[in-house]
């Protein structure tokens, strides 16, 4: 399976929720401002990456885990891949996560995305252990 953490773009919270995920952020406490910075993508501005699908990592159970950076267009995107499935027949499952909630739409300079981290990184790991208890890893 394919596990898409989807936000506004792909420089806060799903890079936060896939680094969560598969291991490369802690889950036991707040990671420290030079973990949060090794994060892939954490807090970089990366206008070209909308709509692209970027490779975070395998989890446990050997799903592949994506970041997407989809601004307000995920249905867009989601009946685009529905498309290309039916016409490749992959017949792979993809897993859509929406973290948009602890996003934020503005650019702001990595400091300031480590505060916001440190604010939301409960909330987003309470919603990876639902991530992780539904598709059963």
């Amino acid at each position: 399976m394919k596990i898409i953490y989807h936000s506004y773009s792909p420089s806060y919270a799903a890079a936060v929720a896939a680094a969560m995920h598969v291991g490369i952020l802690p889950g036991e406490y707040v990671p420290t401002k030079e973990q949060a910075l090794m994060v892939p993508y954490f807090g970089r501005k990366y206008a070209s990456c909308y709509g692209l699908f970027i490779y975070i990592g395998i989890d446990e159970g050997y799903n592949e885990v994506y970041i997407l950076g989809a601004k307000n267009n995920i249905s867009v995107v989601k009946n685009e891949l529905a498309s290309v499935d039916d016409i490749l027949h992959m017949d792979e499952g993809v897993y859509y996560v929406d973290v948009r909630a602890f996003d934020i739409n503005i650019s702001l300079p990595a400091q300031f995305h480590y505060m916001l981290l440190k604010k939301h990184y409960s909330d987003i790991l309470k919603t990876v252990c639902n991530v992780k208890a539904q598709i059963l890893i």
